[in-house]
């Protein structure tokens, strides 16, 4: 596996929706790859850092457009 093909199937892999085979080479290469390993392991922290930032509130006016407009569909 290449790390081209790597990193366009991360997000993929971290979700579970590879085949099984596919999984192994790219836990493979992530083995066999530090610049590769670096990088997910960045990606890793990046997204645990987004999870604990809090959502901003959605302004009302904003959400009752939102509703009328979904209403209309």
């Amino acid at each position: 596996m290449s790390c081209d093909e790597l990193f366009r199937h991360l997000v993929e892999w971290e979700d579970g929706v590879l085949p099984e085979d596919f999984c192994r080479a790219l836990e493979g290469h992530l083995r066999d790859c530090p610049p590769c390993a670096d990088l997910h392991a960045d990606l890793r922290r990046l997204s645990a850092l987004c999870l604990r930032v809090p959502r901003p509130e959605m302004p009302a006016d904003l959400r009752e457009k939102l509703r009328a407009l979904l209403a209309g569909c």
